[in-house]
C-alpha cells in the first residue's frame, strides 16, 4: 500500500480529493492532510510518505518552498492547481505530474498510475531536483541541467543553440563546451520558448540573438555565433522569420 499525504489550504478540494483517492486509487492510503507548508513539513516528516499530493499556493509558502526545504525529496509528487499557468515551463523540465483543479477522476487515476509503476521500476526523484534548481534560479536566469553526476548551472544567455537526438538533448555554449542531457528538446522548448529561443527545425532550438546570419533557401538555414550552420525547416520558415522582425 502507497502512503500519501494530501496538502491543500482549500477544504473542498482537500475532501473531494481525499474522496476520489479513496474510491479510485486502491493502492493508495491517505496517512494525513495539511492545509499549510509548515503543517505540510511536520505531516511528511511524521509519516514519511510515498505519495505526497501538493497545492502550489498555500496560505504561508508555495508548495515549490516546501520541497526547497525538504530536499533532497525522498517521496513523489503530484501538484494540483486551480491555475493553468503553474502547469507549463517547471513540470514539463521535470517531467512531473501535475492535475489542474477540478480534478477529473480519470486524469487521477492515471497520474497515480504513474506513480505506482514508478514505484515498481524504482527510480530515483532526480527530476524533482531539477525542478527546486530551475525555480530558484529563475531570476538569475540560470537553467539547471542534470547530470550524471549532479547539476551544471548555465546561464541562458551562453546557451548557442541545443540539438536534439531521440531521448537526448546537446547544449552548445559559447565556451566551446557541450553538455548532453538525458531528456528530449520538446522539453526545453517550452522552458525556453519565452527567453529568445526559437525551434527551427524538430532538430534544432536556437538562441535567436546568436545568429549571425539567415541564409534563405527552401528553408534557408542560420549561421551561428560559432559558426554553425543550423536547418530552417520549409514548415518553419514564415514562422521563423516573423520571429526575426521582432528582434
Amino acid at each position: 500500500m502507497i502512503k500519501a499525504i494530501i496538502i491543500d489550504d482549500e477544504p473542498n478540494s482537500l475532501n473531494a480529493l481525499s474522496k476520489m483517492v479513496q474510491n479510485y486509487c486502491p493502492d493508495l492510503q491517505v496517512v494525513a492532510t495539511a492545509d499549510t507548508v509548515a503543517t505540510g513539513i511536520a505531516a511528511i516528516t511524521e509519516h514519511k510518505p510515498d505519495l505526497v499530493f501538493l497545492d502550489i499556493e498555500l496560505p504561508d509558502k508555495t508548495g515549490f518552498e516546501l520541497l526547497a526545504s525538504l530536499e533532497p525529496v525522498d517521496f513523489e509528487v503530484i501538484f494540483t492547481t486551480g491555475h493553468e499557468e503553474y502547469a507549463i515551463k517547471a513540470f514539463k523540465t521535470a517531467a512531473i505530474d501535475y492535475l489542474l483543479k477540478p480534478i477529473d477522476i480519470e486524469e487521477l487515476e492515471r497520474a497515480v498510475d504513474k506513480v505506482v509503476d514508478k514505484r515498481k521500476k524504482s527510480k530515483t526523484n532526480q527530476n524533482f531536483d531539477v525542478l527546486i534548481q530551475n525555480w530558484k534560479n529563475a531570476e538569475s536566469h540560470q537553467i539547471a541541467l542534470s547530470s550524471s553526476e549532479g547539476f551544471i548551472f548555465v546561464k541562458i544567455k551562453d546557451i548557442i543553440y541545443c540539438k536534439g537526438d531521440g531521448a537526448y538533448t546537446y547544449f552548445f555554449l559559447k565556451s566551446g563546451e557541450k553538455i548532453i542531457v538525458s531528456k528530449n528538446l520538446k522539453e526545453f522548448e517550452d522552458l525556453l520558448d519565452d527567453q529568445g529561443f526559437f525551434r527551427t527545425h524538430k532538430s534544432y532550438l536556437i538562441n535567436l540573438n546568436e545568429m549571425k546570419k539567415y541564409v534563405r533557401g527552401d528553408g534557408g538555414y542560420v549561421v551561428m555565433s560559432n559558426g554553425d550552420n543550423i536547418d530552417v525547416s520549409k514548415r518553419k520558415k514564415e514562422s521563423f522569420l516573423s520571429n526575426l522582425s521582432k528582434i
